[in-house]
């Protein structure tokens, strides 16, 4: 939307200036009665507004923060039209299943504001979008973004590996050199490059969670050892840049064909994992993944922020987690009309967390999940299979 900061209403007393070598009468100032960039409320009377406006024409906020919205509308013929809409300031992106739909949303949003239709999706936060409508395939990738970081590291022709991290990383701070023979210059850079490479875990880079992870562990004194593991990222980039996550409409999650379980189309699913005491502070590093169309949607890999007494606690830990982020996207899901129609599966390996969670015992092994364990043995929305 074109100039959208400047047309919400200013609600609070905002007094201005002329700018440069105008100057007003003395005495008097200029009052502001709508919004301009700069204000810290600018951001929100601008979503405010909005909100407002597409409440009116008939969504519905999906997340109550006026982020995700959706509305629906009956047609005569029985079949139902959808319009799926995630906006960020004055930046939307639209999905809907009825061109016509489209086209009358944007003509009515264009009485009130001045909007810019971009087309199909190609490309989105630095991220490439390939869709092939006929056989339901949606591909994200971010290979243009990894070649910029190479360049940008001087690391375009490096000799590419075929793994993110050597097996059984564990990065220690004993390995950073002392305060006083800091160089600020090796700092900067490390951050610099460390920072570079979350985006891409945020987007469709989820095989390089746990290094990633690791390494701004140290972002204020890197030793030797940390500036290796963060230069071996950029080498896997350089042998998968190419590579990208790929929806299909009616897949599922073939991890779980291993375990001879089924699931319909647009079932969610998810697998939960973590180590013991791994790391120099004993606490335990863990990790989970939700499928849906046969690829993740939602990942992460981080240290737990308390010390597991067993391994039980520490898989339990984890997939708690994993089963509070499930219980939100079921709800989103079936809010946007796919509805769950089984509950849940978890695929998780440890046997004392599987009878943690179905209430057979072996709560010694985990005196201090007395919480955790009464909220999700009463959950029906998920259950755990044994990989």
């Amino acid at each position: 939307m074109k100039g959208a900061f400047l047309l919400a209403e200013c609600k609070e007393r905002v007094d201005n200036n002329l700018p440069g070598k105008y100057r007003l009468p003395k005495g008097t100032v200029l009052q502001c009665r709508r919004l301009i960039y700069g204000l810290k409320q600018a951001a929100h009377g601008c979503n405010h507004m909005f909100v407002k406006l597409l409440l009116d024409y008939g969504f519905v906020n999906l997340d109550n923060d006026g982020v995700t919205f959706v509305k629906n509308v009956n047609k005569n013929d029985g079949t139902q039209s959808k319009i799926l809409l995630s906006i960020h300031v004055d930046d939307g992106l639209a999905a809907c299943s009825d061109e016509a739909m489209y086209k009358v949303f944007i003509a009515a949003m264009s009485k009130d504001f001045d909007p810019s239709d971009s087309g199909e999706l190609k490309w989105f936060l630095g991220g490439k979008v390939e869709q092939d409508r006929e056989k339901g395939i949606v591909r994200l990738s971010q290979e243009q973004y990894c070649n910029d970081v190479l360049k940008r590291f001087k690391t375009s022709d490096c000799t590419p590996v075929d793994t993110p991290c050597e097996a059984n990383l564990h990065l220690a701070a004993s390995d950073s050199p002392p305060l006083d023979k800091r160089d600020a210059e090796v700092v900067c850079n490390y951050q610099q490059l460390i920072g570079a490479c979350m985006y891409l875990t945020c987007f469709t880079l989820w095989d390089c969670s746990f290094e990633i992870s690791q390494c701004p562990r140290f972002m204020s004194n890197p030793g030797p050892t940390h500036i290796a593991a963060a230069k071996r990222i950029l080498r896997y980039l350089a042998g998968t840049r190419s590579l990208g996550i790929t929806y299909n409409q009616g897949d599922m999650d073939p991890s779980l064909l291993s375990v001879e379980v089924e699931t319909g189309p647009n079932q969610l699913s998810a697998s939960a994992d973590a180590d013991h005491a791994g790391a120099d502070d004993r606490r335990s590093v863990s990790g989970w993944a939700i499928m849906l169309a046969g690829a993740m949607i939602a990942w992460s890999s981080k240290r737990q922020p308390v010390s597991a007494i067993s391994s039980t606690e520490s898989e339990f830990y984890r997939v708690s987690q994993c089963a509070f982020d499930c219980v939100y996207l079921w709800w989103m899901m079936e809010l946007l009309g796919y509805q769950q129609t089984a509950p849940t599966l978890i695929a998780q390996d440890n046997n004392g967390c599987i009878f943690l969670i179905k209430g057979s015992g072996m709560y010694a092994r985990a005196p201090s999940m007395s919480t955790l364990a009464s909220i999700e043995s009463g959950n029906s929305l998920w259950e755990t299979s044994l990989k």
